[in-house]
């Protein structure tokens, strides 16, 4: 796989363990303000994007569909509208839906 393809993939990991670290912390201490550093849904559409754009062998790979397609439900999670605080439940939402992807890439890590 060419080093293109490991640096998207390692972007989109490294971006999924990020907000889930950022949700749960907000969940622990829900405040509006903070919460609205959740609404990323044009970053979202851009990762999406690029696991589009790696090379047909890699997209093909389970982890790889199942991530992209996760990553489709996670830009819904975070398009609340501009100006508007995800409430703690919205919150929750974003943090079960980027821990479900983190849990598949740690299980296909472990089974390896």
């Amino acid at each position: 796989h060419s080093d293109q393809d490991l640096v998207i993939l390692v972007s989109v990991g490294g971006w999924v363990r990020g907000t889930q670290v950022v949700s749960a912390a907000i969940m622990q201490n829900y405040d509006e303000r903070s919460a609205k550093v959740l609404r990323q849904p044009a970053l979202v559409s851009f990762i999406h994007s690029k696991v589009n754009d790696i090379s047909p062998e890699l997209r093909a790979e389970p982890l790889v569909k199942d991530v992209n397609e996760q990553l489709i439900g996670i830009e819904k999670l975070v398009s609340f509208p501009a100006g508007k605080s995800p409430n703690v439940d919205e919150v929750r939402k974003v943090n079960a839906a980027v821990g479900k992807v983190m849990e598949a890439i740690q299980n296909k890590t472990d089974a390896k």
